[in-house]
This record gives C-alpha cells, structure tokens and sequence, in this order.
C-alpha cells in the first residue's frame, strides 16, 4: 500500500467518522428541540390554567381584586421617590400620608396573600415552578445521554 492510498483510506475514515457524528448530532438536537418544545407546550398550557382561575376569582370576588389594585398602587405610591413639588404642597403632611399609604398597602397585601392562598394559587404557582424545573433537568439529562452516546459511538467506529 502506497503513501497516497493510505492517506486517501484515512481521509476516508475521517470524512466518515465526520458524517456519522454529524448525523448523530443531528438526531441529538432534533430530539431535544421536541423535547423543548413539549415542554414549552405544556408551561404554556398551566401558566394558561393559572390565568384562567385568577379572571374567575376576580369574577367571582371583584372587590377583593380591586382592594388588591389599591393596595398595589398606594405602595407604588409610596415607594415612589416624593418630587420637590409634593414636598413644597404637602409640607409635614406628607410624612403622615406616605405613612399611612405603606401601612394600607402592606395591610392589602397580607389580604391578597391570604387571598391567593385560600383559592389556592400560592401552591399552584410553586407546583408549576417545580415541573418547569424538573421538566428542563430532564430535557438537559437526555441531550447530555445522547450526545455522550453519539461520542462512545463514534470511539468505537474510528477503532
């Protein structure tokens, strides 16, 4: 056997060992962008369900929504840097009056979060957070499975 024609069976080898990995990278991504996509899919689909039992409590208890809105915006309000106007209108004032918003709103607050937890969104919003979790874990888990078989596959080819 010649210099060139062993070159050439190793370019050969090469150019295959090439093609079958490139093959198998392929297939690995084409299973993991399903598999991102199912997961997608089904993040979408609960986060839909969460939004749909939030708009039927607030149909069913419009008040509460709107002493939560309230509550909100009187601790924006609150939390807001005063402008030099406000100081000049409010004078002493408005201490009093930012004092009082804070503790409004952290009332509202404590009541939109018994709220949540009565109707039960507190545990859904933690159950949903942990499937997402565990549903990505288990997508970077199979990508890492078949890109790790891909190469042991491509060992035992260029041997």
């Amino acid at each position: 056997m010649t210099v060139k024609e062993t070159a050439e069976k190793a370019k050969d080898a090469v150019r295959s060992t090439y093609d079958s990995t490139k093959a198998r990278a392929g297939e690995t991504y084409e299973r993991a962008s399903a598999k991102a996509g199912e997961f997608y899919a089904s993040a979408r689909e609960r986060t839909s369900s969460a939004s749909h039992r939030a708009a039927d409590a607030v149909e069913h208890n419009p008040l509460t929504a709107v002493v939560g809105g309230l509550g909100i915006g009187m601790l924006l309000g609150a939390l807001l840097p005063r402008t030099r106007k406000e100081n000049e209108l409010l004078g002493p004032y408005g201490s009093k009056i930012t004092g009082r918003a804070r503790e409004a709103a952290e009332a509202a607050r404590a009541t939109g979060r018994e709220k949540m937890d009565e109707y039960g969104f507190k545990q859904t919003a933690k159950d949903t957070a942990q499937k997402v979790i565990d549903d990505a874990k288990q997508v970077a888990a199979e990508a890492g499975k078949a890109a790790a078989k891909s190469a042991k596959g491509n060992e035992g080819a260029s041997e």
